[in-house]
């Protein structure tokens, strides 16, 4: 009788990590959102080491680029809205009615992070309000 080989298991799939708002600093190139999808912890962390270069090269020269015209805060701020409207699409389109879920619980889970979206929409709408129309900026 052949003997029984086991098949070749994968290894389990990469987590995206908690972030501490505070050490935020530590994820500075891709969204979670977007690593994700490397569930192979090999290449998450690959891509994970790239963004961490790409991310020194950025800070090495990018005072030789441009000032922004409105001051880096007021850019930061805008950056900071930009990332918060990708999380609201992000949260709302597994909240969509189009999106198939495996369970009542996915269910749940979809829906509520449907009612985060909309608050994130009133905090990035807040932020934006604050920001104003900066003089000088077209539109």
């Amino acid at each position: 009788m052949p003997e029984l080989i086991p098949e070749s298991t994968s290894p389990p799939a990469a987590i995206p990590p908690i972030v501490d708002p505070s050490d935020f600093e530590d994820h500075p190139a891709f969204r979670e959102t977007f690593l994700l999808y490397f569930s192979d912890p090999e290449a998450n962390a690959a891509f994970r080491a790239v963004g961490d270069l790409l991310y020194d090269f950025v800070l090495e020269y990018w005072q030789n680029w441009p000032e922004h015209p409105e001051g880096l805060l007021r850019a930061s701020l805008r950056a900071a809205v930009a990332d918060m409207r990708h999380v609201q699409g992000f949260l709302a389109e597994w909240a969509s009615p189009d999106t198939a879920h495996g369970s009542p619980h996915e269910e749940h889970l979809a829906a509520f992070g449907g009612g985060i979206a909309h608050d994130l929409g009133v905090l990035a709408d807040r932020l934006e309000t604050e920001l104003g129309p900066w003089r000088g900026e077209v539109g």
